[in-house]
């Protein structure tokens, strides 16, 4: 008896899911279509942070390239920096895309670059007197809607992207904002911090993405303070951690004076080196870069 009250409910609620499945037959494909034709297509314009998804940028490339497309000087996975002066730094790749960070009227490089970043409206961070054949010029903040500024874009084997830091919200729009600008070639990715002045939290991070050398503010005075300072580069976790922004020797020095007991210390007498992510450190280093020589420098 106990058996057959049980073997009822069992029997009935197989034959509802024999229903169900025999009426999804006929409706399910009609419902999967309407699906497909709803759903969103994927925005063709989203990237990924730094060093995922975006190595070597072949798609961008030829295939077949003359003998003297590459400079000598400048390999594949390899990256020139030039530390130009205060935040100012001049990248250029394999390819001879030339940018440059922080354009501004005080501090310029011998050559002009095809791109050019403003992270902050500022006298030697930023300026109005742009050369025409300056092929892009992305500034860190709002120019017309009030909305943190957004800029991805590649040309040849560069790509250059901003995180809008230190944004103040009034009334649904922002002001004082700045942004980091990342540059990213052949795999090999150089994040400007610019004007941080506040610590970042792990979603910023994951932005970011993993960035192999970092150029750090250390002034402490008008940008973030040396907790932050130490908090960020730790969210962060550069291989190579380029000082700038300071305004004498005693302001790296004390910069140094901290940072050494967290961070080896080196530094080199030129004011241009070439980045292979092959021979960076394993280990997060700090490279001091003081000189005016303009010598070539060394591999880091």
């Amino acid at each position: 008896m106990f058996r057959r009250l049980i073997a009822s409910p069992i029997k009935s609620l197989a034959a509802s899911l024999f229903s169900v499945a025999l009426l999804a037959l006929f409706v399910a494909p009609d419902a999967l279509a309407q699906q497909r034709i709803l759903a969103p297509m994927p925005d063709k314009q989203v990237r990924f942070p730094c060093g995922a998804g975006f190595v070597d940028n072949q798609h961008v490339r030829p295939l077949l390239q003359h003998a003297n497309f590459m400079p000598a000087d400048i390999q594949k996975g390899q990256l020139s920096l030039t530390f130009v002066g205060h935040s100012t730094f001049l990248i250029e790749t394999p390819a001879g895309v030339k940018a440059i960070t922080d354009y501004n009227d005080y501090y310029r490089a011998k050559v002009l670059p095809d791109i050019a970043t403003m992270n902050i409206a500022r006298g030697n961070h930023s300026t109005d007197i742009i050369d025409p054949s300056i092929s892009h010029v992305l500034r860190g903040w709002s120019m017309t809607d009030g909305k943190p500024p957004r800029h991805d874009i590649i040309m040849k084997d560069l790509r250059v992207y901003n995180l809008p830091t230190n944004l103040t919200e009034t009334g649904g729009s922002y002001w004082d904002s700045s942004s980091m600008f990342i540059f990213q070639s052949h795999g090999l990715c150089v994040g400007h911090m610019g004007h941080l002045r506040h610590i970042l939290d792990q979603k910023a991070f994951t932005k970011l993405g993993r960035i192999d050398v970092m150029l750090v503010p250390v002034d402490r005075r008008v940008t973030q303070s040396y907790q932050e300072l130490m908090h960020n580069l730790k969210g962060i976790n550069p291989r190579l951690i380029i000082p700038m922004h300071y305004n004498g020797m005693f302001t790296i020095q004390e910069f140094l004076e901290r940072a050494k007991a967290v961070y080896p210390v080196k530094r080199t007498s030129s004011i241009k080196i070439i980045l292979d992510r092959q021979k960076l450190p394993m280990k997060t280093e700090i490279l001091v870069m003081t000189a005016e020589d303009g010598g070539d420098g060394s591999q880091f």
